[in-house]
C-alpha cells in the first residue's frame, strides 16, 4: 500500500545518509522523520542508537539484524532497511507509523471515493431527470394535442422543444391538424351550400305534391311529371353545388347568356307569382356569347332570385347589360334598405336568413373571374354580377 511504500522510501533515504561503519559509542546523525513517523537506527545487538523507536528491535527489525524475532505488534506499520558495510550488516534503519493513522488515511480515502461516487450519482440523477422532463413533457403535449385533434380542435400549434424527433412529430401533427381543419371546414361549407340551394326547390316540390293531394280534380300524372322534373332539378343542383364549392370549373365556350337567363327566369316566374310578385326580364341585344361555366352562372342567379323572393318585395327585375369589358347581370327588387354590414360575409344576414347564399354566390363569381356587387341599397336593392368578356382563366 502507499503508506508502506512511503515508509520504505524514508528508510532508504536515511540509509544513504548514515555511515555504515558507525560505532555504538558515537551518536550517528540521521535525517528528521516525517510527522507522526518514527525513524530509528539499531545496531547489530538490536539496541536503538539514534532516532525514535522502541529501545530493543521489534519483530520486524530483528530479522534484518540477524536476531530472533520477538512479539509482533499490530499497532505499528514498519519498514526496515539494513545498513551494511561491504557484505557485513552493521545496523538497520526502522521507519514506522501508527497503524491507526494508516487506517484513518484509508478511511478518509474511502470516504472521499464514496462522496465522489454519491456526487456522481446525484449529478447523473439530476441530468437524467432534466433530460427525462425534456423528453416526457413534449411527449405529453403530443398526446394532449392528439386527444384535442380527436375532439375536433384543429387550431394546434405545438411549441418548439429542441428535441429533433419530437419537433418533427409536432410539425407533422400541426400540418395534419391544419389539413383536417381545412377539409372539415370545406365539407361543412359544402353541406351548408347544398342545404341552402335545395331549400327553394324542395319547397316547390312539396307545394306541387300538396296541391295535387288537396285538389280532387288535379291531374295526378301531370303533377307526377312536374315532381319528377323538380327531383331532377334537385339532383342537378346537388351535383352543381358540390362541384362549384370544391373549386373553379372549366368554362364552356360561347355560352348564350340570353338563353341561359331566359331558362332561369322560366323557373322563377311561378314561385314569384305565387306571392303576387312579377318578374321582369330585360336582355340587351348586343350581348355576345361568353366563355363561362353556365352551371355557376345559374347557381349565382338562383341565389340572387331566391334572396329577392325571401327578403325583398314588389317587382323583381332581371336585366342583362353589355359593358365595355364585361357583361352585367342585375337582379333588383323593391325591398330597399339593405343592411349596412357586409352581407357577403358567411353567416351575415339582415333578415333572419342563413347567411350562406350570398357568400356562396360571391365565391362562385370570383371563381368565374368575375365579381358580385351590391350595386344599390336604396330605394331598391340591386345586385350586379360582372362577367369578363375575355376567356375565363380556368377554361381549357
Amino acid at each position: 500500500m502507499q503508506e508502506q511504500s512511503d515508509l520504505e522510501r524514508e528508510a532508504l533515504n536515511a540509509a544513504l545518509v548514515v555511515d555504515p561503519a558507525f560505532s555504538g559509542r558515537d551518536m550517528p546523525e540521521i535525517p528528521s522523520a516525517a510527522p507522526e513517523t518514527e525513524l530509528g537506527l539499531y545496531n547489530t545487538a538490536g539496541q536503538l542508537v539514534a532516532g525514535a523507536g522502541p529501545a530493543r528491535a521489534d519483530a520486524a527489525t530483528a530479522p534484518a539484524l540477524g536476531l530472533p524475532a520477538g512479539h509482533d505488534s499490530q499497532e505499528w506499520l514498519v519498514a526496515v532497511v539494513p545498513v551494511a558495510a561491504g557484505e557485513k550488516t552493521t545496523g538497520a534503519l526502522r521507519a514506522a507509523s501508527p497503524a491507526a493513522r494508516v487506517w484513518q488515511r484509508v478511511g478518509i480515502g474511502w470516504a472521499a471515493l464514496l462522496a465522489a461516487g454519491l456526487l456522481a450519482v446525484a449529478v447523473a440523477w439530476l441530468l437524467a431527470r432534466k433530460l427525462a422532463r425534456q423528453i416526457s413533457r413534449p411527449m405529453e403535449q403530443l398526446a394532449e394535442a392528439s386527444v384535442r385533434l380527436g375532439h375536433g380542435e384543429f387550431d394546434l400549434q405545438l411549441p418548439h422543444t429542441g428535441v429533433l424527433e419530437v419537433d418533427r412529430a409536432g410539425s407533422a401533427l400541426n400540418a395534419a391538424a391544419a389539413s383536417l381543419g381545412e377539409l372539415v371546414t370545406r365539407e361543412q361549407r359544402l353541406a351548408a351550400n347544398v342545404s341552402h340551394q335545395l331549400r327553394t326547390p324542395l319547397t316547390g316540390l312539396r307545394a306541387t305534391l300538396e296541391h295535387a293531394l288537396s285538389d280532387p280534380t288535379a291531374d295526378l300524372r301531370a303533377a307526377a311529371r312536374q315532381a319528377i322534373g323538380s327531383a331532377d332539378k334537385l339532383e342537378s343542383t346537388i351535383a352543381d353545388v358540390m362541384t362549384l364549392t370544391r373549386g373553379p370549373v372549366p368554362a364552356s365556350p360561347e355560352v348564350d347568356l340570353a338563353a341561359l337567363v331566359d331558362g332561369i327566369a322560366s323557373l322563377w316566374h311561378g314561385p314569384l307569382a305565387a306571392r303576387a310578385r312579377p318578374l321582369r326580364v330585360s336582355l340587351a341585344e348586343d350581348v355576345a356569347p361568353l366563355a363561362v361555366a353556365p352551371r355557376a352562372v345559374e347557381q349565382i342567379l338562383d341565389v340572387l332570385l331566391d334572396n329577392a323572393l325571401q327578403h325583398g318585395s314588389g317587382t323583381v327585375r332581371l336585366e342583362v347589360r353589355a359593358l365595355e369589358r364585361a357583361v352585367a347581370i342585375d337582379v333588383a327588387d323593391s325591398g330597399g334598405n339593405a343592411p349596412d354590414e357586409d352581407i357577403f360575409l358567411r353567416g351575415t344576414s339582415g333578415d333572419g336568413g342563413t347567411g350562406v347564399g350570398l357568400a356562396l354566390a360571391r365565391q362562385m363569381a370570383e371563381d368565374l373571374g368575375g365579381r358580385l356587387l351590391l350595386s344599390r341599397r336604396s330605394p331598391e336593392t340591386q345586385f350586379t354580377l360582372l362577367l369578363p368578356r375575355q376567356k375565363a382563366p380556368d377554361a381549357p
